[in-house]
């Protein structure tokens, strides 16, 4: 069975030769299907609709390997991760073959997320035999932008399947994917990541990043203070403090107020959000530069001085 596996994981095991500035903490696992992605998303590569090289997703590179390749190296030497994702793409069967795929990294002793498009309860329930955390590409925020993005089922269907998997996984498991500067708006991404928390799952935040050859090649990234909003008001609400007590809106902006939340504290909103262990080096961006989301503590240290400004920049 062949998978795709990202360019770290693999250089992790030794598999291949790079540099690495960070190494990844999880070991990231795309299923492989020769046509990419059914889905028409307009921002993803593996969609089937986008003519970039399907060896990609966002900006990293995304190799085919075989799974029985990958599987005893993640055994032997499980030391090197903390954890195991496999991410599914829209293939025919598509669910059988991740239940699959997670049983065969469970059987490495790592814990196991899987992330998966929507399927029903039944098939919940046989990927929480083999994973502890599960992850939704809910993706756009706002029914506005999941439509002009082509994003496959509907938007009430994607909740839906939000208060399913939160049922089968339980309360603080579920993760669902929101990308920042799809363009919506910031009252659209405030609703949308407040609603995620209400109903007991969390937030894994990506950048949009724009990709070559798909039809958002030209859009722009988000504004860097917009996004450090994004992480700082998911990290507040991750928490525990009510969006009453910390969210301001001045000019139709949304601000941090101030409190006792603002501390050194919330240099760590700054680093990757996700399930546990997960630090997604250099997704969003290259390294050498001011990053979306840090990949570990050493990171964020290094740049703290410029990121504490950021974080006032976005407190009324």
């Amino acid at each position: 069975m062949k998978v795709r596996a990202s360019i770290g994981t693999l250089a992790v095991l030794g598999l291949v030769n790079i540099r690495m500035d960070a190494k990844p903490t999880t070991a990231y696992l795309l299923q492989y299907y020769e046509k990419g992605c059914l889905a028409r998303c307009s921002f993803c590569p593996q969609s089937i609709t986008n003519n970039w090289n399907k060896n990609y997703l966002s900006r990293i590179k995304w190799p085919v390997v075989e799974l029985d390749e990958i599987t005893p190296r993640l055994a032997e030497k499980k030391y090197l991760f903390r954890r195991a994702c496999i991410q599914g793409v829209i293939k025919p069967w598509f669910h059988r073959e991740l239940v699959e795929i997670a049983r065969k990294l469970y059987e490495t002793g790592l814990p196991v997320s899987i992330a998966s498009n929507i399927v029903p309860r039944n098939v919940l329930i046989e990927y929480y035999k083999y994973s502890d955390s599960f992850g939704i590409g809910l993706d756009a925020a706002s029914p506005r932008i999941h439509r002009e993005t082509m994003r496959p089922a509907t938007w009430e269907s994607y909740w839906r399947f939000i208060e399913e998997a939160v049922k089968v996984y339980g309360k603080g498991n579920v993760y669902v994917h929101v990308i920042v500067g799809l363009g919506e708006t910031p009252r659209e991404l405030v609703e949308t990541i407040t609603r995620i928390y209400k109903m007991g799952a969390r937030i894994a935040l990506f950048a949009f990043t724009p990709v070559k050859k798909t039809k958002m090649a030209t859009h722009k990234p988000p504004i860097m203070k917009y996004y450090r909003f994004a992480q700082i008001y998911s990290y507040l609400l991750d928490q525990g403090y009510s969006p009453k007590e910390i969210l301001t809106w001045t000019s139709n902006e949304p601000r941090i107020k101030k409190g006792p939340w603002i501390n050194k504290d919330l240099l760590q909103a700054l680093k990757t959000s996700g399930c546990p262990h997960c630090n997604r080096p250099y997704y969003n961006e290259p390294p050498g530069k001011i990053l979306y989301n840090y990949p570990d503590e050493n990171h964020v240290r290094g740049h703290e001085e410029i990121l504490w400004r950021q974080i006032q920049e976005i407190i009324a």
